[in-house]
């Protein structure tokens, strides 16, 4: 997708009009409408402004692209992929949830967290937030079954509501590991974690994934290409 394209996702995806965007940039509402039509692209500082404002890198937004092997946990390591069970609970309030998950998200929203494993080694805590524009009730019951079917696929299950993912956006930060951290992953001492939020949409581009993953940095490899 080239920059027109991507700005226009992006406002959808935050429900807002070109007046809405307009009105925070402080510009004409037609000004946003000719960079979607592709008639012509913004200053630099107000692309870093529209980066800032939706959480992208301005090199992404205009049109550059990283390509991962990263494919999902069960896809990337197939039979030696398994899950444990960590919590499962739908939440009407996000006033304990991480600041990231209450910008992008609105109560209710079902929490679905499990440790992943590959050959019953733990790799990943995945903390996934799933909108209320999903039938949460529902998918609480199905992803119950986790708990006597370590390979359950939450994908799977969302594709089977009509809701398959096909696209996501990460961004990858790479931390110290928590006391808690270190005691699910059963990580050594001194390894660091890389802090992944992954974001994951379907075919109409709406959300139906927001999701905080934490991974051992010895025991998962990250390989992205790119143009130069």
């Amino acid at each position: 997708m080239d920059f027109s394209a991507r700005l226009k996702s992006l406002r959808k995806r935050k429900k807002l009009t070109q007046a809405d965007l307009a009105k925070h940039l402080g510009i004409d509402n037609t000004t946003i409408s000719k960079w979607e039509k592709g008639v012509y692209e913004p200053n630099i500082e107000t692309l870093k402004e529209l980066a800032n404002f939706f959480g992208v890198s301005a090199d992404w937004l205009l049109g550059g692209e990283f390509q991962s092997t990263r494919r999902g946990f069960g896809r990337d390591h197939s039979n030696k992929a398994t899950k444990k069970y960590i919590d499962l609970r739908l939440l009407n309030t996000l006033e304990d949830a991480p600041e990231e998950v209450r910008r992008e998200l609105q109560s209710p929203v079902l929490l679905y967290q499990v440790l992943q494993l590959r050959d019953n080694v733990p790799i990943t805590i995945s903390t996934s937030y799933l909108p209320d524009s999903l039938p949460l009730e529902e998918l609480s019951k199905i992803l119950e079954g986790v708990k006597q079917n370590p390979t359950l696929s939450l994908y799977k299950t969302l594709e089977s509501f009509g809701r398959k993912p096909i696209s996501c956006e990460e961004t990858i930060a790479v931390d110290r590991p928590s006391k808690e951290e270190v005691e699910l992953l059963n990580m050594p001492e001194g390894v660091p974690v890389a802090r992944i939020i992954r974001r994951t949409f379907d075919a109409s581009s709406k959300l139906v994934e927001y999701c905080l993953l934490t991974s051992r940095t010895d025991m998962y490899k990250f390989v992205y290409r790119f143009t130069l």
